[in-house]
């Protein structure tokens, strides 16, 4: 699969927002690097940003080359230290960089997903008994108050993405802080991206006609990527986010989706859900 996160569309709004140095970013086939001040190279993208912030979930799927690229680093940006952040161990860039690096690589984080079956039923005997028996308790008392679950069509509108900028806000102090004023422009502009074989929407769940949980994702034939997310903590009686979450599964399930990815973090609830960690990986190369 190609990811949203390398394509040159996304890139090149990273670059917009976080790279002031445009003779910074260098590019050999489709692989763009930034070029550090101290002599090292990372994929464009992957540097922290606005006080240490991460945005990228997922660095390069392929790479060819690669002597060549990193000989060309080295003699003509005098490069010393090629670093590949946030590699899937089941992408053909994992097997590459294993085989050609001088040492092995390091586990960074992982992506827990799902590998969706063909009907609700069957996700729900997939999960653990007590998870299952747990999810249908609060679905079962999210019925006692009027609610509703939107799924737009296309991408979001600006009414939508407010909403979804509010949640998150208000859903702890680091997501506060996370959606500042320059990436909260940076999210608004992702959400309006054109990517080839991707959308990017935003799903609701409103009680008693409030928004009180919203989600972020990206959306293809066969995927679904849940990129951020955020709720309403006075909500947090009926599981508002995480029953919003589980609606989404059963939506990408009724789409006949292939892959439920929660993207890059091992929170509880990616489990909870019947999420399976897929490993990733950094590499760092010695020129």
């Amino acid at each position: 699969m190609t990811y949203p996160f390398q394509s040159q569309e996304y890139r090149s709004l990273f670059k917009e927002h976080f790279i002031t140095d445009p003779k910074s970013c260098v590019q050999f086939e489709n692989i763009e690097y930034e070029l550090l001040p101290d002599k090292r190279a990372v994929l464009v993208g992957m540097k922290p940003v606005l006080g240490g912030q991460e945005v990228t979930d997922f660095g390069i799927e392929t790479i060819n080359n690669i002597e060549s690229i990193h000989k060309a680093l080295k003699e003509k940006y005098a490069i010393q230290t090629v670093q590949y952040d946030y590699i899937r161990e089941d992408s053909p860039a994992f097997q590459t960089l294993q085989s050609t690096a001088q040492s092995p690589g390091t586990q960074q984080e992982v992506s827990p997903s799902i590998s969706l079956p063909s009907s609700w039923e069957e996700y729900l005997e997939s999960l653990e008994r007590t998870d299952r028996k747990e999810l249908k308790r609060k679905f079962k008392r999210l019925e006692t108050v009027p609610h509703l679950f939107h799924y737009p069509e296309t991408q979001a509108v600006e009414s939508e993405f407010a909403d979804f900028v509010k949640l998150h806000k208000l859903s702890d102090f680091a997501k506060e802080k996370f959606m500042a004023g320059p990436m909260e422009l940076f999210f608004k502009e992702v959400l309006t991206l054109s990517i080839p074989g991707w959308t990017q929407k935003i799903a609701t769940l409103k009680i008693n006609d409030i928004s009180v949980a919203s989600v972020f994702f990206f959306e293809n034939e066969d995927s679904l990527l849940l990129y951020n997310s955020g709720y309403n903590p006075e909500q947090k009686y009926y599981s508002v986010g995480l029953l919003l979450i589980a609606q989404l599964i059963h939506y990408s399930i009724n789409n006949k989706k292939k892959v439920f990815d929660f993207l890059r973090g091992n929170e509880r609830y990616k489990y909870d859900l019947g999420g399976k960690d897929v490993k990733l990986y950094k590499f760092v190369f010695f020129l």
